[in-house]
């Protein structure tokens, strides 16, 4: 199933793919300074922050990474993930660096792993309906009432 065929317009794709660019980017700089540290769960929570960080962000915007054999690879195999599954992961991906690490370099590097997973819940959620799928059309409100 290719990324087209999953609901929701091009615009709300974009935006997702764009938070989730932004949030894996602010996840590996915050590891950067989450590995500059004296604790060894720090360190080891910096390390992955910054691992999967730029892994978020080859899937994200492989458009960065093409010059890389495995950037053509992971493009080709990340249209087939659902928005399901990616909301899963990127919410999996930010609960270590809360219970290991509380620094707040491995808190703000959490978030953006959180918010490319809410942005996913929006895509996976989609429209339940239109705005006025709750309302009774005019003509049937007065049809019970006659003049006596």
């Amino acid at each position: 199933m290719s990324q087209e065929n999953q609901g929701g317009t091009f615009w709300v794709r974009t935006l997702a793919k764009g938070a989730s660019t932004i949030g894996a980017a602010t996840a590996a700089l915050c590891g950067l300074g989450t590995a500059i540290s004296f604790s060894g769960k720090c360190i080891a929570i910096g390390i992955y922050l910054v691992f999967f960080g730029v892994l978020v962000l080859m899937l994200e915007a492989t458009f960065c990474f093409m010059f890389l054999d495995i950037g053509k690879w992971i493009e080709e195999k990340s249209k087939f993930i659902r928005n399901w599954q990616k909301m899963v992961v990127y919410f999996g991906l930010c609960l270590p660096p809360f219970i290991f690490c509380g620094g707040i370099s491995s808190t703000i590097g959490s978030i953006g792993f959180l918010v490319c997973g809410m942005s996913y819940m929006v895509l996976t959620i989609g429209p339940k309906g239109s705005s006025n799928s709750g309302e009774v059309p005019y003509e049937r409100q007065f049809d019970t009432i006659t003049p006596a």
